[in-house]
């Protein structure tokens, strides 16, 4: 598979506590579920109360073609999670919002186990989405979501039903 991800990219690990250990590459750490590294989701809401959510593009290295929440990413070796949410926010989406920490959660996968912090923004646009991440965005709420997932109108990512679920967004 052609991805458009860094392999190389440099990412923390963790112990159960969150608390560095070490450092792995993205394509270690994204197929070896004994390195727990970081990452961040952001959930972007308009004045409507519905949530952006983004159609990951079909080269990225983890759940391509699958939706996903507004922005999300790893959290590089020694950055944080809420300066890896700006970075994300502004690099996926083209805006600058505040942000909102909404909740740190542990994920296991079955190829990778990460830390997630999921922050929230509001903003009704423009966006100006990165177009080798993200093949789509929409705003839709989380039963739209949620049904079309159920539909088979399109595949909600793994992680996006996690944090749907931990923050109880029904």
């Amino acid at each position: 598979m052609v991805t458009t991800d860094n392999l190389e990219e440099i990412f923390d690990i963790v112990d159960a506590c969150d608390r560095v250990i070490g450092q792995a590459t993205r394509g270690e750490c994204n197929t070896n579920p004994a390195l727990i590294h970081r990452a961040v989701f952001i959930l972007i809401y308009n004045d409507r109360n519905e949530v952006l959510w983004q159609k990951r593009s079909l080269t990225k290295d983890t759940a391509p073609g699958q939706w996903v929440t507004s922005a999300s990413g790893h959290v590089n070796a020694g950055d944080d999670y809420e300066e890896t949410a700006r970075r994300e926010v502004t690099e996926e989406l083209g805006i600058d919002v505040p942000l909102e920490f909404a909740g740190k959660f542990f994920y296991r996968y079955r190829k990778e186990n990460e830390f997630s912090a999921v922050f929230r923004g509001r903003s009704n646009g423009p966006f100006h989405f990165n177009r080798d991440e993200i093949s789509a965005v929409r705003f839709m709420t989380v039963a739209e979501i949620l049904k079309k997932d159920k539909e088979k109108e399109l595949k909600l990512s793994r992680a996006a039903h996690n944090i749907i679920d931990s923050l109880s967004l029904y």
